[in-house]
């Protein structure tokens, strides 16, 4: 699969593809996947907003990047600038008809080569306790758990590892 893959980093061009990739992200994983808990279909299309999507685009504090095959969206990563020298990983999401094929390994990549080349230090990722795919995914990348918390995921308290990597 990573034959066929590009990714790059999303620019205001991308905004309706990613806006597609989002619902066909969700409606591929369902309401009570990993990854979407707490989400429903109005939190769904806050997320996939237009506007919502344009005002996290633009870096270095935060970047999205994008797998596109062929002319769609088929994977999404984003990153935050926490402060000093960290950076988030907020996630890295694959339609899930794909999982497996390393498209969530290059957009790690290309992530975590652009938080090097703006001198980050640190990066770290979150994600829900029940996500096991997800930890040894975020594992193999080379994070560690350094502890777990609560967080609140659209009204719904949602305990995750919280990871981190030296870059």
């Amino acid at each position: 699969m990573t034959g066929g893959v590009a990714v790059r980093e999303a620019t205001t061009d991308d905004v309706a593809a990613i806006a597609e990739f989002f619902q066909e992200a969700w409606r591929q994983a369902g309401p009570e996947a990993p990854g979407f808990a707490g989400a429903t279909k109005e939190v769904i299309a806050e997320i996939a907003a237009p506007e919502a999507i344009a005002a996290r685009l633009g870096g270095p504090q935060r970047r999205m990047f994008i797998a596109w095959v062929d002319d769609r969206v088929v994977g999404f990563a984003a990153t935050r600038h926490l402060m000093g020298e960290a950076i988030e990983l907020a996630g890295v999401i694959v339609l899930r008809s794909l999982i497996g094929g390393g498209v969530g390994s290059a957009l790690f990549r290309a992530a975590a080569d652009s938080a090097r080349e703006n001198e980050y230090r640190k990066m770290t990722v979150s994600t829900e306790t029940g996500n096991k795919r997800a930890l040894r995914f975020y594992e193999r990348c080379g994070f560690t758990i350094v502890g777990t918390s609560t967080t609140d995921a659209a009204g719904t308290d949602i305990e995750v590892w919280n990871l981190e990597m030296e870059l």
